[in-house]
C-alpha cells in the first residue's frame, strides 16, 4: 500500500496552478463580564497596564550520551516585536548528562545524594540573569524522574529541592501535550541555578532544559464583580496577560459542553511573596506554561494568592467552560475548572482568605452550572468527586499534603461543605414561576418596563440599574431587565432566564435579549431572540424546557426555516460532541459543527445527510471531501502550516508522530530505479568512473577514450550466448565494444560521485555514488538498475521530489526526517532492493532532483530518524489531512484533529466532485442501475464523523457494501474522507 498519495500535485507549478481564493470565516471569542456599578455591563474594568516585559529565550542543546536517542526539542516561542505588550521573560539552557564536564560558569558542583538512584543528568552552580521562577522541562516520552534545583540568591548558594513532576501527564494530556516538565518554583529572585536528575531505572530525560524566567515589572491591579454570587476577579488584561499568538490553539478558546466539578492545584514556589508580587507570580506561570511547557496560554483557568486575590486566568471568559491545560487529562481539562492556589501548600495550610476565596470561586461557578457541591462523575476513565485535588487526577504531589486534606475533609470547614453552604444560601439563578402571560416583556426603557410589570412580578431589587448609553440592566429576584439602545428594553425570566445565566449572560454566548418571547407554528414552542442566538422554549407546564442555540449552529438553522423546518424544535442546546465539535440535537435530526473547517453538517431523520444519498433524475451524484491521500501521520500541507505557525520540526513530528523519538543512523540504501525498464544500464562516461562486481572488493577506473577515440558510454548488459551472464562494454565513435572481454554471473555497478544513468528514452538522470546491474534472483536472466547511495544523499533526492523547495525550512526538516525513516524501515538485505523510487515508496529523482533549500533541511537534520520503543518508525505522510489524521497501524499513528492543515494555501483541504452514476455502476456492475449510496461505518474522526471506513450501494440488482478506499480509487476521489451531497 502507498505510504502516501497526490504528491505530484504538490510542485510549485501545480499548487499554483490549483490555487483558488476562499473565505475564511473567524469564530470571535467574548471575553467574560467584569464590571462596577458605573460602568456599562460589557465593559471591563482594569487598573493601569503592567509595564511591558520582554522575553527572551536560549535554547542550547543537550549533550546525548552516544547510545541514547535524541528527542522532539521544546516548543520554541516566537521572538516577540518591539511593539508586543507586557511579556514575561524565558530563558532556558539545555541540561548535559551526568558525563558531562562541568562548565566555567560557576564552581564544580558536589557529588550526588546518596538516594539508591542513578543520577542521569546535571547541570553544574551556572550563573544566569536574574530570575524569579524556575523549572526544568524534557522531551516526552518518559516521566520516571526526579528532579532537583539549588538555587543562588544573594550571592549564597542554597540546598537542592525537589520540584513537583506530573508522573503520568501524558496519557491522556488533551490536545495540548506539549513537553514534559515539573511544576514550576516562584523563588523570588536568583541569579544561579543548578539542576540534578536521578531515576531509579536510570532512564535518561531526552532534551532536558532549565528555564529561568523573569516575570518583568507589573503595577497596581483591581479586581472587580460583575454578576450576583460572583467573587472580585482581576482580569487579565490587568495582570498583564500575553495574548495568544495568530492561529495557535488558544487563538479561539475551546469551550466545554458544561462544567463537571473542579481541580484544585498549588503552583508551588515560596510562600512569602507581597501581594504586591501575585501578579508578577502570574505572569511568570503563563511564561513557563507556553515558553517552556508548550501550551498556548496559562494552564489554570483561575489562580488564587495568598490575600485572597483571584486571578482570571485561561483566555475565554470567566463564566465559560473553557478548556485548559492544568489536570493532565484532556477530557478533566475540558469539563472542570482548574484553579491553583499560589504558594506550597505540602506542610502549611492555605491562608483563611484562600480558602475563602477558593470556595467563593468555586461555588459561583458551580451555580452557574446547576452542581451541587458533593457527588460523584466519570470523566477521562476516572470516578471523581465533584471538588478533587490534582493528585486524584495525577501521580503527583500538587496540591500539596496540607491543602489536599482541607479539600477532602469531611469537616464543617472542609471545601466541599464551605461550597454546599454557600449554594444553599445564595443562588445567582433563583428558580420562580413562569410570569403569567399578561406580563410586559418589553419597554422603551428599564425603569417603564419595570413600571408596566410591577414589583409584585419583579420581586425583591437584586442590583439597581447600571450600564451606559448603548446597554444597561437590572437585576429582580424574578427576572433580569435589560436594555439596547438598538432593540429597547426586554425582561428575561423563569427557564429563559436560568439558559441564559449558564451561558454566561450578556457577556456569554447569546448577549443582549433583542425581542420578548414569541410563538412559533407550534403551540408547544416558544423562543426569545438575542444579539447572538435565542433560547427556544419547549414544552408546557412542568415538562417546559429551554434550548439556547448560537453561533454557527444557529445562523445554519435559520437557513432551513428554524422550528417549521424539517429538523423541527430543538431538543438540547449547543453541546460539545467531541472534541473540536459541536453539536445540537432536534426533533427530526441534528446539526454540527465543526471548530476545525467551522463547517455545519446536517443530518435528518429521513435518511437526507451526509451517510445518505438518493441518486437524482439527473443520474448525478456530488462528493464533497478533505484532503488528499490517506491521511495516517503527517499531512505535509500541516507540516508548512505547521512551520508558518513558527512551529520547529520537531515540534512538528511530535504532533504527527506522538510518543516517538528522535535517534540517529547511517549507512547505505539501494533504490530501484523504476523508469529504467531495460535489463540493460548505461552510464555516460565520465572521468574517475569505476566498475566493479559485487563479487570483487575491488574496482576498475574505466577509460575515458579508446585509441584516441572519445569514449561517449559505458554499459552492463545480458549475455546473448548465457542469460545468466552479464557483459561490460563501452561505446567509442558508432560502435559497442567488449572492454577486456570482461564477462560475469552475477551483479556489478559503475561508481562515481555522480553518475549520468542513460533511460530507454535517450534522456539523461543524474545520481549519486553508484548504479547497479542487480540480478533478482540468482541464476536470473533479467536485469534491473538500483542506485545505491547514502541514506542522507537518498533523502536529498526525496525531499526536493516530495515537498516544494520554496516551503518553509521546519517543514522540509520535518519532511527530511519522516523521509529518511521511513527508508530506513524498507531496508531489506534478503532482497536485491530496499525501496523503489515512486509514490508506491517514495518519490526519489536522484541529484537530477535535488536543490539547495531542500540540501540544506536535509544537512540539518542529518542522519536523525524517528524511533518507537527503540525501532524505526513508520513515518507514513500524504499530501493533506483534511484536517483530521487518520488513524494507521501503530500506537503513535492516532487519529487526531489536524490543527495545522487548514492554512488558505491547502488547494487540497476540500474539494468536490460530481460523479455519474454510470461511472460508479461501471466500477461495480452487481449493483445494477444505482438507486442510492449509504455510508455504514466511518473511523470517527473529523467531519461527518471521520473517513469512509465502508458504504452500501444499493440498485436494482441489490447491494453491495465496499471499503471507503476501494470506492476512493474506483471513482478517482482525493481521498476517502467525504460526505454525500
Amino acid at each position: 500500500m502507498s505510504h502516501r498519495i497526490g504528491l505530484p500535485h504538490m510542485r510549485f507549478w501545480t499548487l499554483v496552478r490549483r490555487a483558488f481564493p476562499f473565505a475564511v470565516v473567524t469564530a470571535v471569542a467574548v471575553s467574560a463580564l467584569i464590571a462596577t456599578p458605573d460602568t456599562a455591563p460589557t465593559q471591563t474594568s482594569q487598573a493601569a497596564a503592567p509595564r511591558p516585559a520582554t522575553l527572551h529565550e536560549l535554547d542550547v542543546p543537550a549533550t546525548q550520551a552516544p547510545d541514547v536517542p535524541a528527542a522532539s526539542a521544546a516548543p520554541a516561542t516566537p521572538s516577540p516585536s518591539p511593539s508586543t505588550p507586557e511579556r514575561s521573560e524565558v530563558r532556558q539552557q539545555a541540561v548535559p548528562p551526568a558525563t558531562t564536564a562541568p562548565g566555567k560558569a560557576g564552581p564544580q558542583k558536589s557529588g550526588p545524594e546518596k538516594d539508591g538512584t542513578d543520577e542521569v543528568a546535571t547541570l553544574p552552580r551556572t550563573t544566569v540573569r536574574p530570575f524569579s521562577m524556575v523549572g526544568v522541562t524534557w522531551a516526552r516520552g518518559g516521566e520516571d524522574f526526579d528532579v532537583k534545583v539549588a538555587l543562588r540568591k544573594n550571592g549564597t548558594w542554597g540546598a537542592f529541592q525537589t520540584l513537583d513532576t506530573d508522573r503520568d501527564a501524558e496519557a491522556d494530556a488533551g490536545p495540548e501535550v506539549g513537553r514534559a516538565g515539573t511544576d514550576p518554583l516562584w523563588v523570588g529572585s536568583a541569579d544561579g541555578v543548578a539542576v540534578r536528575v536521578t531515576s531509579p531505572s536510570g532512564e535518561r530525560p531526552a532534551d532536558l532544559k532549565v528555564a529561568t524566567i523573569d516575570p518583568g515589572r507589573g503595577s497596581d491591579v483591581a479586581p472587580a464583580a460583575a454578576t450576583v454570587g460572583q467573587p472580585k476577579i482581576i482580569s487579565r488584561s490587568s495582570w498583564g496577560a500575553k495574548g495568544p499568538t495568530k492561529g495557535n490553539e488558544c487563538s479561539a478558546p475551546v469551550y466545554g459542553a458544561s462544567t463537571l466539578g473542579a481541580v484544585i492545584h498549588h503552583t508551588a514556589g515560596n510562600n512569602d511573596y507581597t501581594k504586591a508580587q501575585s501578579a508578577g507570580i502570574v505572569r511568570a506561570t503563563q511564561a513557563y506554561h507556553t515558553g517552556a511547557r508548550g501550551w498556548c496560554d496559562i494552564g489554570y483557568n483561575f489562580l488564587v494568592d495568598k490575600y485572597g486575590q483571584i486571578f482570571e486566568g485561561r483566555r475565554g471568559g470567566i463564566a465559560k467552560q473553557v478548556r485548559a491545560a492544568h489536570s493532565g487529562n484532556g477530557p478533566v481539562n475540558e469539563r472542570t475548572v482548574g484553579i491553583s492556589m499560589m504558594g506550597t501548600y505540602s506542610k502549611v495550610a492555605p491562608t483563611a482568605a484562600t480558602k475563602k476565596a477558593v470556595a467563593d470561586l468555586v461555588a459561583w461557578r458551580f451555580s452557574l452550572a446547576k452542581l451541587k457541591a458533593t457527588g460523584t462523575y466519570t470523566l477521562g476513565g476516572l470516578r471523581l468527586n465533584r471538588i478533587v485535588g490534582h493528585r486524584d487526577v495525577l501521580s503527583t504531589e500538587c496540591p500539596g499534603a496540607a491543602a489536599y486534606a482541607w479539600v477532602t475533609s469531611s469537616g464543617s470547614t472542609g471545601l466541599r461543605q464551605e461550597v454546599a453552604r454557600r449554594l444553599a444560601g445564595s443562588s445567582s439563578t433563583p428558580s420562580t414561576p413562569t410570569p403569567p402571560t399578561t406580563t410586559p416583556t418589553s419597554g422603551k426603557d428599564i425603569k417603564s418596563l419595570a413600571a408596566a410589570i410591577g414589583s409584585e412580578k419583579l420581586g425583591k431589587l437584586v442590583r439597581k440599574e447600571w450600564g451606559n448609553s448603548v446597554q444597561r440592566r437590572a437585576i429582580y429576584q424574578n427576572m433580569d431587565l435589560l436594555w439596547t439602545k438598538a432593540a429597547g428594553a426586554f425582561s428575561v425570566t423563569s427557564v429563559v432566564r436560568r439558559e441564559w445565566h449558564r451561558t454566561g449572560e450578556q457577556g456569554g454566548r447569546l448577549g443582549f435579549p433583542i425581542s420578548s418571547r414569541s410563538s412559533t407554528g407550534d403551540a408547544n414552542v416558544k423562543y426569545q431572540r438575542f444579539q447572538k442566538g435565542s433560547v427556544y422554549i419547549v414544552g408546557t407546564g412542568s415538562a417546559t424546557k429551554a434550548y439556547a442555540i448560537y453561533g454557527p449552529i444557529f445562523e445554519s438553522y435559520k437557513t432551513v426555516k428554524g422550528t417549521s423546518g424539517p429538523l423541527g424544535a430543538p431538543t438540547s442546546t449547543v453541546l460539545r460532541d467531541r472534541t473540536g465539535y459541536q453539536r445540537v440535537t432536534f426533533a427530526k435530526g441534528y446539526m454540527e459543527y465543526s471548530e476545525g473547517s467551522r463547517a455545519v453538517s446536517t443530518w435528518y431523520k429521513n435518511g437526507s445527510s451526509p451517510d445518505q444519498l438518493t441518486v437524482p433524475s439527473d443520474r448525478s451524484v456530488v462528493i464533497s471531501g478533505r484532503g488528499f491521500g490517506h491521511g495516517i501521520g503527517m499531512s505535509q500541507y500541516g507540516a508548512q502550516g505547521a512551520a508558518r505557525q513558527g512551529k520547529t520540526f520537531k515540534q512538528i513530528l511530535a504532533s504527527y508522530y506522538p510518543g516517538t523519538s528522535l535517534a540517529q543512523r547511517s549507512g547505505s540504501i539501494r533504490v530501484l530505479v523504476g523508469d529504467a525498464t531495460s535489463s540493460t544500464v548505461t552510464v555516460r562516461a565520465r572521468s574517475g568512473l569505476v566498475f566493479r562486481t559485487l563479487a570483487s572488493s575491488s574496482g576498475t577506473t574505466l577509460p575515458t577514450s579508446s585509441s584516441g577515440t572519445p569514449i561517449t558510454n559505458w554499459r552492463i548488459r545480458v549475455s546473448t550466448a548465457d542469460a545468466t551472464k552479464s557483459v561490460l562494454e563501452y561505446r567509442a565513435g558508432s560502435r559497442w565494444r567488449v572492454f577486456r572481454d570482461r564477462i560475469w554471473r552475477g551483479s556489478a555497478q559503475f561508481q562515481a560521485s555522480s553518475l549520468g544513468l542513460v533511460l530507454p528514452n535517450g534522456s539523461v538522470r543524474e545520481y549519486r555514488t553508484a548504479i547497479r546491474s542487480a540480478l533478482p534472483a540468482s541464476g536470473s536472466k533479467e536485469r534491473k538498475t538500483v542506485n545505491v547511495l547514502s541514506l542522507d544523499d537518498y533523502t536529498r533526492g526525496v525531499v526536493a521530489s516530495e515537498m516544494p523547495s520554496s516551503w518553509q525550512q521546519e517543514a522540509l526538516k520535518a519532511q527530511a526526517v519522516a523521509a529518511r525513516t521511513y527508508a530506513v524501515r524498507t531496508l531489506m538485505p534478503s532482497r536485491y532492493y530496499d525501496v523503489c523510487d515512486t509514490t508506491s515508496c517514495q518519490v526519489f529523482k536522484g541529484l537530477s532532483g535535488e536543490t539547495a533549500n531542500t540540501d540544506k533541511a536535509v544537512a540539518a537534520t542529518r542522519g536523525s530518524i524517528l524511533t518507537y520503543q527503540g525501532k524505526p518508525a513508520l513515518t507514513q505522510y500524504s499530501s493533506s489531512s483534511g484536517g483530521a489524521s487518520a488513524p494507521g497501524s501503530a500506537p503513535y499513528l492516532k487519529a487526531h484533529l489536524d490543527p495545522f492543515d487548514g492554512w488558505s494555501g491547502n488547494a487540497n483541504r476540500s474539494w468536490r466532485v460530481v460523479v455519474k452514476a454510470s461511472t460508479i455502476e461501471r466500477a461495480f456492475p452487481k449493483v445494477g442501475t444505482l438507486r442510492s449510496l449509504t455510508v455504514t461505518q466511518r473511523d470517527g474522526t473529523g467531519d461527518w464523523k471521520g473517513r469512509v471506513v465502508s458504504i452500501r450501494l444499493t440498485g436494482s440488482k441489490g447491494t453491495q457494501t465496499v471499503s471507503g478506499p476501494d470506492l476512493r480509487f474506483a471513482l478517482g476521489l482525493k481521498s476517502h474522507y467525504f460526505r454525500l451531497g
